[in-house]
């Protein structure tokens, strides 16, 4: 963040070493205490992660399975809430979006707010938010309280991905944080993973609720060791000191703004037309609040929450089109994979979940293995063109799935799928730390996971407003009623009591098919549009020293672990 002189004038750079006299002399040459320091700490190639800060990745990958699980159980469960609590297919839309569109917009503020008040203190906030939020939807009876616990729960979901990729910042040199993000990302795939089948499970044969019982242990879990183990603290400032460099024009400006422009395109083309008064006018608010903010942040802003000097690279720009663009497309088929398994080949919600494992196994060991290459080599690039072109190559496999897809096209496509976004994943989250001006590292990587974040949300509507009007398209053609295409989730149950021989199902399943190749051919356009685009991203060294105003303190139980060994 861009500090205020009246803030720091007085102090000295945190972070680094400051050059003071020294009287010892070693072979006549004078020595500063700086060049004394430098000789005893280990270089960032060869740094090894100490007791206390593997504590601290393991508990934070520990607690973001649990937002991962949270955000994918709901794709099989879907239809069990919506039945019980008396919604139809719009609301259970957006009960699904209302948790990807608050973790978006939550996430620059939160990550401007934790340079000000802490780390710690922003976990333990979005912690307890996701705690309420959850509370919130198990209690729910009515649409619009599942509603509220959704978004609750995205906020904290939201703060707690971000904090957690700054806090890799504060603790990890560059060079080595790929390796270590990889363990984090292991809790968020393990969660991605299981969702789907516990969702499954759960929606045919308990209450939808243990959805979000499920998330209590974790809760627990995290609001236990965030205290003990995240003994980060800020510069010293007073409370007064802080609230006055708290954004809170462009913080107020970019959530409002930017929530009104994500409804619009959430909703366009689903709940309303594209043409209509519901959508143009919160697209047009939305996008000149956007606007406003970023004229406030570039003259405005004493502190700003989103900074400029971010892109001031092509290679930089590229990094954070290229998260946007895999938050999309990955998402995307994450969620219309299972979709199609259940309308198309007619699935159990059970079994839909299993598909996406061949994605999943891959996903995580390939992010793991990404990381430990770019850590060892000193090099994102390679990674990152080899990860797109197996991504672009997985949305051309799925232009051939149709009713009578093969297993072994259809598993060759998912391996590959896995593999090409578990390189991606890694590759691009450093690279733009790696090509960050000197102070904007932590700032990088909060842009870089809002870009991705942002990406996930745009998908939806992306996704849902191709598949509807193709498949609406196809539907007319062969003279069906267009309905079915925009309650396409809602008629898979009638959809499955119609006959196998019946050639209305042949139909309908065909319309199904058609509807889904427009999503694989959107994905494939996009993908390969990005592949051709990182060949601009260049390379910058990763040996960088590790340079944070959150200084990692003792811990006492790590002490006194210590003692007792």
């Amino acid at each position: 963040m861009d500090v205020s002189p009246s803030a720091t004038e007085t102090d000295e750079p945190r972070g680094r070493s400051v050059e003071k006299p020294h009287s010892n002399v070693e072979d006549g040459v004078p020595v500063t205490l700086t060049e004394a320091d430098e000789a005893q700490r280990p270089s960032a190639e060869e740094w090894k992660i100490p007791k206390h800060e593997l504590f601290i990745i393991l508990s934070l990958m520990i607690i973001n399975m649990v937002v991962a699980l949270d955000a994918s159980v709901i794709v099989t469960a879907l239809s069990s809430m919506i039945y019980d609590v008396g919604g139809d297919t719009t609301q259970g839309f957006w009960i699904g979006t209302a948790y990807l569109l608050a973790s978006t917009v939550v996430m620059p503020p939160m990550a401007s707010v934790s340079e000000i008040f802490g780390r710690p203190a922003c976990l333990m906030v979005s912690l307890v938010l996701f705690s309420i939020g959850s509370i919130l939807c198990c209690a729910a009876h009515n649409v619009a309280t599942l509603l509220g616990g959704r978004a609750v729960q995205g906020i904290g979901g939201g703060g707690i991905w971000v904090v957690s990729l700054l806090l890799l910042t504060d603790i990890v040199p560059l060079r080595h944080r790929p390796k270590w993000w990889s363990v984090i990302s292991l809790g968020w795939a393990v969660g991605l993973v299981i969702g789907p089948l516990i969702g499954g499970a759960i929606g045919q044969n308990t209450t939808w609720r243990w959805v979000f019982y499920l998330n209590f242990p974790f809760c627990a879990f995290g609001l236990i060791v965030t205290p003990v183990l995240l003994t980060i603290r800020p510069r010293v400032e007073s409370t007064r000191q802080k609230l006055a460099r708290v954004d809170w024009v462009g913080g107020a400006l970019f959530t409002a703004s930017l929530t009104i422009f994500l409804f619009a395109l959430t909703a366009g083309g689903t709940q309303y037309s594209w043409s209509s008064a519901q959508i143009v006018a919160p697209l047009v608010v939305g996008s000149v609040g956007l606007v406003a903010t970023g004229l406030w942040e570039e003259f405005g802003a004493r502190e700003p929450m989103l900074k400029r000097s971010l892109f001031h690279s092509w290679s930089s720009i590229v990094t954070y089109v290229g998260g946007f663009v895999q938050g999309l497309v990955m998402y995307g088929q994450l969620y219309y994979v299972p979709f199609f398994a259940l309308s198309v080949k007619q699935v159990s919600p059970i079994r839909a979940g299993v598909i996406l494992l061949p994605v999943m196994l891959i996903l995580i060991p390939s992010g793991a293995v990404a990381g430990i290459i770019i850590s060892r080599f000193n090099d994102y690039r390679w990674t990152i063109w080899i990860g797109w072109f197996l991504a672009t190559l997985s949305s051309g496999l799925e232009l051939l799935w149709d009713v009578e897809v093969s297993d072994a096209v259809w598993f060759v496509t998912l391996i590959i799928l896995g593999l090409g976004h578990g390189l991606v994943l890694n590759a691009q989250t450093f690279a733009c730390q790696a090509l960050a001006k000197p102070g904007d590292v932590a700032a990088a990587a909060a842009t870089y996971g809002f870009s991705r974040q942002f990406g996930t949300a745009v998908g939806v509507s992306i996704g849902s407003t191709t598949f509807q009007n193709v498949m609406a398209l196809k539907l007319h053609w062969q003279g069906l009623p267009v309905g079915i295409a925009y309650n396409a989730e809602g008629y898979i149950p009638e959809l499955k009591s119609l006959p196998n021989d019946d050639p209305l199902k042949g139909k309908i399943l065909d319309s199904y098919v058609f509807g889904f190749l427009g999503v694989w051919q959107v994905f494939l356009g996009i993908s390969g549009f990005v592949f051709l685009l990182s060949f601009i991203v260049r390379s910058s060294n990763l040996n960088k020293e590790l340079e944070s105003d959150h200084k990692l303190e003792g811990s006492r139980v790590i002490r006194r672990l210590d003692r007792e060994r």
